[in-house]
């Protein structure tokens, strides 16, 4: 069990996920039919044995309260733990001055009353499953003052496009940090999950905003490199960056294969999310499903191949859907014909016969829509 204050922070405008980002928060937007993408970092936590959790959330926060209420579906103990999300109150005259530090120096209050020495920041749009025990042991035995994990990929030209990357001296200490932008293939890629003491995080969060109103926490970290002993602990599992919308349709549909999924989602690692009282799948005598995910709730007669399906979604007896997500209470109607489509929560496709997209540009069907 580790006893550090975790901090689930929000990511910078690096962070684009078109279209489904304009109606709720990263943290909330719906991953694999069931799940949110801030349910991997916060089972990361328990799952690791913090019990005292704090998210911050750069802007709509209704979702988020209303995902995790008081933590209880994170085996959050409200007598041993607290989990507490806080979202900007202050107004500010351009979104650019909305960064990390800002929020840490707002609630200041709140990170320096937690008891606990230690402090795991980290972010949520990164998916993987870590135990954060062994970072913690890394860290401690080490002596370093700041431990980052990374992973090092051979598609960094085009995957984690606009993530830190980081470089190592012969010492095995991070020397630099730079944005991949997609040049080259192998890279150090910084999975923005972070070990410090409490004290130095609030000395740098301070730092950062003396230096200019517009730092975040990473900015300040490559600046304080060389004064600092900053390690990285190597991840080895899968690691998807839902960063933009074709990151995002990518994670999804490559989960649909379970020789890939069964690596993320492990039973002696659960990854947790609040429950949904719904009704089993109800399939009718046309349905036709092949390698997909679907959440309770469903009801499919069509034809459902490679996609993955939000509870509550409904696909009409003669339509086809094929390498595409539809999101929770989406309704596909007789007839039609969809291929890497995105359609978001509530939407009906009814009208147009066929919507065709790629892996890499996935049409997108806006939220409540009726095309």
């Amino acid at each position: 069990m580790i006893k550090a204050l975790g901090i689930i922070k929000f990511e910078d405008a690096t962070v684009d996920v078109s279209g489904l980002g304009e109606y709720r928060p990263i943290p909330s937007l719906t991953f694999l039919g069931r799940y949110r993408l801030i349910d991997f970092m916060m089972s990361n936590l328990t799952n690791s044995g913090v019990s005292h959790i704090q998210v911050y959330v750069k802007n709509k926060p209704r979702s988020v309260y209303e995902h995790l209420g008081s933590g209880r579906s994170f085996n959050i103990n409200s007598k041993h733990g607290k989990l507490r999300v806080h979202h900007g109150e202050e107004i500010l005259q351009s979104e650019a001055y909305n960064t990390d530090i800002r929020a840490f120096i707002a609630n200041r209050q709140f990170i320096e009353e937690a008891k606990q020495e230690d402090v795991i920041l980290a972010s949520s749009y990164m998916v993987y499953a870590i135990d954060l025990n062994k970072v913690m042991q890394q860290h401690r035995k080490s002596n370093a003052d700041i431990t980052v994990v990374y992973k090092s990929v051979k598609n960094a030209n085009e995957s984690f496009l606009g993530c830190d990357t980081f470089r190592f001296n012969k010492n095995k200490r991070i020397s630099g940090m730079s944005r991949n932008l997609g040049k080259y293939k192998a890279r150090n890629i910084s999975l923005e999950t972070y070990i410090m003491k409490k004290d130095l995080f609030m000395k740098l969060c301070d730092q950062g905003f003396k230096t200019s109103s517009l730092y975040w926490f990473s900015n300040i970290l490559k600046d304080e490199l060389n004064n600092l002993n900053v390690i990285g602990y190597p991840h080895r599992g899968l690691v998807y960056p839902i960063n933009s919308l074709s990151e995002y349709h990518k994670a999804n549909l490559e989960l649909t294969d379970y020789n890939v999924s069964k690596e993320l989602f492990k039973a002696s690692w659960p990854i947790l999310t609040r429950t949904s009282d719904s009704p089993p799948v109800l399939y009718g005598n046309a349905a036709l499903v092949s390698n997909s995910v679907i959440a309770n709730g469903c009801a499919v007669d069509g034809t459902v191949i490679n996609s993955v399906l939000g509870r509550g979604a409904i696909i009409e007896k003669g339509s086809v859907v094929i390498n595409s997500n539809i999101l929770p209470g989406a309704r596909i109607c007789k007839g039609i014909h969809l291929e890497h489509v995105i359609v978001d929560k509530n939407a009906v496709v009814e009208k147009v016969n066929e919507l065709k997209g790629t892996l890499d540009s996935p049409v997108y069907v806006k939220r409540r829509d009726r095309i």
